[in-house]
């Protein structure tokens, strides 16, 4: 590289670093999420081969729920403070 190191430059590698560094934090999370969920399939009796090919489907019924509740205790929070009328 010739030239100066400018701050645009840091600013920029610092940027894809913290971009980086959430994708994998995201895909760490992702892998927990499957590992724990393929331990509980296997420990009620399901087979391995078997959670493989439902996982996609427990995943999003998962992110559908975490969507429902988060809305639910956003509305019970408007209620508790008084202001909401919902």
């Amino acid at each position: 590289m010739t030239g100066k190191y400018t701050q645009e430059m840091a600013e920029e590698y610092r940027r894809k670093q913290e971009e980086r560094a959430a994708r994998e934090a995201q895909e760490r999370s992702e892998r927990m999420e499957k590992e724990s969920a393929r331990r509980a399939w296997v420990a009620d009796g399901g087979r391995a081969a078997d959670f493989e090919k439902e996982w996609p489907k427990l995943r999003d019924e998962g992110r559908r729920r975490r969507v429902v509740d988060a809305d639910k205790q956003a509305r019970e929070a408007m209620r508790a403070t008084g202001i909401s009328r919902i």
